[in-house]
This record gives C-alpha cells, structure tokens and sequence, in this order.
C-alpha cells in the first residue's frame, strides 16, 4: 500500500475545490498533463515523480474512497487556521483522523 498522502495535500485539494469547484478539480487529477501543468503553476517548477504520485494518490483518496468507505470532509476557516473535519456520511457525526485514515487504510489494502 503507498502511504497515504500526507494531510496538507488533502487540504490542497479542497483548496482547489474552493476555488475552481470540484469538477474542474477533479478533472485536474485525472489528466496527468493538466496535472504537471497545475503543479508547475504552483510550485514554479517541474514537480518530481513522487509529488505528482502523492498529489493523484490524494485525489484517489478524496473522490473515490472516501466516498466508498462512507466519509465526507470539510474545511472551516477558524481564527486560528483552518480545521479539517470528517464526518460518517450514514450517522453525519464528526469522525477522528484516526478513524478516517483507518477505514481509508482497511480499503486500500483489501
């Protein structure tokens, strides 16, 4: 299994998701090219193998486990920050990072 991307680039996609909506996000993860395009504009330089691997294994995360394994996000803006939530889609209570990355874990593994 490939580590599960780190948390800062979830919230990068939902970032992106803010601003150009979640559909020309996720056709972004999709399209390598438009990809490597992105992360240039981004980073201002051409992004290394493993940083476009950590980025789409983050989209694989957000568009199709999460939503299989039965979790949803969202990210609040706070006086102090922005705070990542998830919740169980089938209770709509507030699950722990622990829990989420457990059952993302349980499904990437089979």
């Amino acid at each position: 299994m490939p580590e599960t991307p780190p948390e800062d680039l979830m919230e990068w996609l939902l970032r992106e998701e803010e601003i150009w909506g979640i559909g020309k996000t996720t056709r972004l993860t999709i399209d390598e090219e438009e990809l490597r395009e992105f992360l240039y504009k981004e980073l201002g330089y051409e992004a290394h193998e493993s940083q476009v691997a950590g980025f789409r294994d983050a989209a694989k995360i957000r568009y199709e486990i999460m939503p299989e394994v039965g979790i949803t996000t969202a990210r609040y803006l706070r006086p102090y920050g922005y705070q990542q939530t998830y919740r169980d889609v089938a209770t709509g209570k507030f699950i722990s990072y622990a829990e989420t990355s457990r059952r993302i874990g349980e499904y990437w593994t089979g």
